[in-house]
Order: structure tokens, then C-alpha cells, then sequence
């Protein structure tokens, strides 16, 4: 037992007895002596803390608010509400980012305004949604330095509360996050300081601020969202339960858009234009292949499932939604997507598209002549280039305004707060669009209009910089969903830039946010993989 136990044997047991009393005489001098040395306790409980103070302020504010509320109108709802507004800035203040932003994503990816509408979904719910979170609140509000829309007020408070927590040390936001690549955010700053410039130099040359605002939130918030979407966000992980969100958000909203046109405009004999949105169709077309690069890479029998289930909604949403920059979209990111692939797959794919061309050739001739039908997609893209409706006349002709101006402008630009040269009359549209010279529907061409060959090179390098890091990554990842991150963002790349070009592209608050998260996440793409690693240079 000695042998096992050693500290139960007899001759240490007998030890310890001997021992006892004396050590029990130490214990209580050296006990005696800490109470004559420690500190007495307060009686009493010490000031609360700024913390506790503002919090009992905060909730007797919501308590007052809310009963003055109900006194006034006699609503419990509307009395409710100051209390889900603190609840929600409570909840926002103490939790990490990346939490709010997925629900603001989704609302922002399902809001829309349908542009015939009668029902009281429309009206009481996703219209004045819709106002409000794309549009100017000082329209909405009558509050004019409000010269900004809902969800451009959300992102900046929330790049405040970053800024707030990295000053005061809190690592809430930091715990487990990846870094991004040092160009890219190096590119974004340069960018932020080239509009800067141009903000002066269109001041200094007969610009007006009332312009100048107008215009600046085309280019300005890329830069700004993808530097906060990378702060908050941890990592690819992290992306890719955005990307999730968003594909829910998209399902959404084609099952509102396809309920509006069949309960709303059909049953007023109204044939829409479109079912949700122009902007949409950078959502659409980007999900689409995103999910079927998925199913590419991996290859199983669920996620085969699952992309038929999505490629078949985000086809249908492409079809109905009837925007011909869509198929332009769609094509251009199969061609970026196809020199990506490797081994057996490309090859399936060459063989594939070798068989299938004569089909579809033949399948784009008859729909040159019929339209209808399951010809209806193949009529919408060889009419692209057609110029005989008067839509596309006018833009052919403000396209040419957009190059005389350059030509005058060609180096340095002629800066924020102007209007483009109108060289050729135009038809007058300020009626429903007072604002139409501020800004051009090819925003590529306008772009390179206000800042020039050397300034549109700098506000777009931060794109060209996440291709090339996206277009890296795919080659050293090491895993399938490294590689369809890649695919993820040189998709909304093409795509992005497509629009830019076809349509008011930059302007839009959908496809803005959609290109800032991929190039946040090619920036932690890149490090993840090691195609940019952390000592690798700039120049």
C-alpha cells in the first residue's frame, strides 16, 4: 500500500500529526498579522460607473419617450417603438459586426419598389421601405443636410463603431480575423484620396456642392464599404455565410416580384417592363454562377440538387426581370469563369460547347425572327445592338456627348459638381430625371469624363487589383470552397463592370455592396492561400 500511496504510508501520516500543531500556530499568527495589514471593506456600495449611469438614462429616456408616445396617440405599437430602437442599437453596440451586416444585406438585397403596384404589401411595406433605404431621407424626411439614403446612414454608423472600438482598444471585431492583403487596401486608400482631389478640383474649377453630392456617392462608397466589410468580416468562412444570406435574399425577392406581376400587374392588364429591378440583374446573373461553380468544383449528388434548385430560380428571375444587359452579364462571366478551369472538367466542358455550338447557332437565327416561346432569351440578345427603339437611340447620343467631353477633359478630368458637354441636343427628360447631365447611363464613359485618364485609372484599380488576387487565389487554394470564392469574385467583377457600362451601374446601392464584398473577400482570399503573402511588396 506504502508502495502505491506513498503519501498514505505510516511514517508519513505520522509526519503530518507531529506537524499539525505547529503549522496550525503559524496559520493564525499569519493570519493575524494579513487582518492588521489588509485593507477594511467599504460599508457601502461606490459610485456606478459611467457605463451603469448612462444605461438607467438611456431606459428612463426609452420609458418617457414611450409613454408620452402612447399619451399623444394612443398607440401601443407606435409606443413600442423607442424601445425596439434601443433594443436594436443595444444589440448592435455589444455585438460584433459581422452580425448586423447579414441582416442588413438581406433587407437590402430583398427591398425593391415594383413599378406598377395597388396591393397594401406594396404600399405600406416595401414601398415606403424602399424610399427610405435607397433613397435621399432629406426627400423623405424634409431634413435637407440628410443627402444621403437609409442604408448609406446604416454603413456609416457602423464604420463609426468600428472606428470607436479599434480607438478604445476593443478587440470584439479583431478576435479571429484573418488579415487582408496590405495593395489591396493600400489601392482603396488611394482611391478615397484621388476623389478627394477631384472633389477640390472640380470646386476650385466652377463646381457646385449641390452637384458635387449628387455625384461623389457613385464612386465613394466602394471604396469605404469594402474597407468596412473587411474589418468586420473574419474571414472566407465568414463570407460564405454572406453568400448564403444573399442567395436567400435573392429567392426572396423573386418569389415577391413573381407575386406582383401576377396579382398586382396582370390583374390590371399591365405587362411591366421588369419584375424587381435594373440592378438586379448583377444578382441574379452572379448567383447563378456562382452556384454552378460550386457544383463544378465538388461535383457531389446534393450539391447537384442544390444547383439546379438555384441556376433554375436565378434563370427563371433572368427571364421574367427581361433586361438584355442580364445575358450580357451572364455571358461575359461564363468566359471570365471558363480559362479558370483545369483538368478533366475543362475539357468536358470544351467538348461540350464544341457539340452544342451548331444547336446554338441555329437556336440564335431562329430567334432573330421569333420571339416568343423558349426563344424569348435568344431574341433579347441579338437585339443587344439594335438601335431602333428610341431608348437606345438616346443613349447612342449621350454616349457621343460622353466622348466629346472626355476629348476636352482627357488627362485630368474636369472634377466633381459639373455637367457633361451637350455637343448633340438631346430629348429633354429632366422631367423625370432633372439630374440626367450630372451623370451618364454609360457611368464608365462619365466616369472617365470627371477624372480623366490618370484619375479613372486609380478609383478602378482596386477592381483590377481583385481580379488578379481572385485570379491568384483560385490556382493556390487548396480547398473546393477556396476556388469558388475565387470564381465568386471575378463574377461580380465582370458583371460589375458590365453594368457600369451598360447602365447607371455605379450609382446603384445593390451592386455596389455586391462588388465591396468581393473584393473584401479577394483581399482574404489571398492571404488565406498565400497568393499574397504578408511580406510580399506593393512595387
Amino acid at each position: 500500500m506504502s508502495g502505491l500511496f506513498p503519501f498514505f504510508s505510516s511514517r508519513s501520516s505520522a509526519a503530518v500529526v507531529t506537524s499539525t500543531p505547529r503549522l496550525l500556530s503559524e496559520g493564525s499568527r499569519n493570519a493575524g498579522s494579513f487582518a492588521q495589514r489588509a485593507p477594511r471593506l467599504p460599508l457601502r456600495i461606490g459610485p456606478r460607473s459611467l457605463r451603469e449611469r448612462a444605461a438607467i438614462v438611456g431606459i428612463v429616456s426609452v420609458v418617457v419617450v414611450g409613454v408620452l408616445i402612447m399619451t399623444l396617440t394612443g398607440s401601443a405599437v407606435a409606443a413600442g417603438l423607442p424601445a425596439l430602437g434601443a433594443i436594436f442599437v443595444a444589440a448592435v453596440w455589444t455585438q460584433p459586426l459581422r452580425r448586423t451586416l447579414i441582416p442588413v444585406i438581406f433587407i437590402q438585397c430583398v427591398v425593391f419598389a415594383p413599378p406598377y403596384h395597388s396591393g397594401k404589401l406594396w404600399t405600406q411595406i416595401l414601398e415606403p421601405a424602399s424610399r427610405y433605404l435607397n433613397g435621399r431621407l432629406s426627400v423623405e424626411t424634409g431634413i435637407g443636410f440628410l443627402a444621403i439614403s437609409g442604408q448609406e446612414l446604416i454603413y456609416l454608423f457602423l464604420l463609426g463603431l468600428l472606428c470607436l472600438r479599434a480607438l478604445r482598444g476593443q478587440r470584439i471585431d479583431a478576435a479571429g480575423r484573418s488579415p487582408s492583403a496590405n495593395v489591396l487596401l493600400a489601392l482603396l486608400a488611394v482611391s478615397l484620396v484621388t476623389v478627394f482631389a477631384l472633389f477640390l478640383w472640380g470646386m476650385v474649377t466652377g463646381g457646385t456642392v449641390k452637384a458635387t453630392l449628387f455625384q461623389i456617392r457613385s464612386v465613394i462608397w466602394l471604396p469605404v464599404w469594402t474597407v468596412l466589410l473587411s474589418f468586420a468580416l473574419r474571414d472566407s468562412k465568414d463570407f460564405r455565410v454572406i453568400g448564403l444570406t444573399i442567395t436567400y435574399a435573392a429567392l426572396v425577392k423573386i418569389g415577391l416580384g413573381l407575386f406582383f406581376i401576377t396579382q398586382d400587374a396582370w390583374n390590371l392588364d399591365i405587362e411591366p417592363a421588369y419584375m424587381t429591378s435594373h440592378e438586379d440583374s448583377v444578382l441574379y446573373v452572379s448567383l447563378l454562377v456562382i452556384w454552378l461553380a460550386a457544383w463544378l468544383h465538388e461535383g457531389t449528388w446534393q450539391r447537384l440538387v442544390t444547383m439546379c434548385m438555384v441556376v433554375g430560380c436565378m434563370g427563371f428571375a433572368i427571364v421574367v426581370n427581361n433586361r438584355r444587359l442580364a445575358y450580357v452579364n451572364l455571358v461575359g462571366s461564363l468566359l471570365a469563369y471558363y480559362p479558370l478551369l483545369a483538368g478533366r472538367t475543362k475539357r468536358k466542358i470544351k467538348i461540350a460547347l464544341l457539340l452544342a455550338s451548331p444547336l446554338f447557332a441555329t437556336y440564335l437565327l431562329i430567334a432573330r425572327t421569333k420571339s416568343d416561346g423558349i426563344f424569348a432569351p435568344g431574341a433579347v440578345l441579338m437585339g443587344i445592338a439594335k438601335t431602333a427603339d428610341p431608348s437606345t437611340q438616346w443613349r447612342v447620343l449621350e454616349n457621343q456627348n460622353l466622348i466629346y467631353t472626355i476629348r476636352e477633359n482627357r488627362f485630368l478630368g474636369r472634377g466633381f459638381g459639373k455637367e457633361w458637354d451637350e455637343v448633340i441636343k438631346l430629348p429633354d427628360v429632366s422631367i423625370a430625371f432633372k439630374e440626367y447631365r450630372l451623370i451618364g447611363h454609360n457611368s464608365v464613359l462619365w466616369l472617365l469624363g470627371v477624372a480623366g485618364m490618370f484619375g479613372f485609372a486609380l478609383i478602378w484599380m482596386p477592381i483590377v487589383a481583385g481580379v488578379y488576387l481572385a485570379t491568384r487565389s483560385y490556382h493556390f487554394a487548396t480547398t473546393d470552397q477556396q476556388r469558388t470564392a475565387a470564381v465568386a469574385v471575378v463574377v461580380v467583377s465582370v458583371c460589375y463592370v458590365s453594368q457600369a457600362w451598360g447602365d447607371i451601374g455605379l450609382g446603384s446601392s445593390l451592386t455596389t455592396i455586391l462588388m465591396a464584398l468581393a473584393l473584401a473577400l479577394a483581399g482574404k482570399l489571398a492571404r488565406e492561400t498565400g497568393a499574397w503573402t504578408a511580406d510580399s511588396r506593393i512595387v
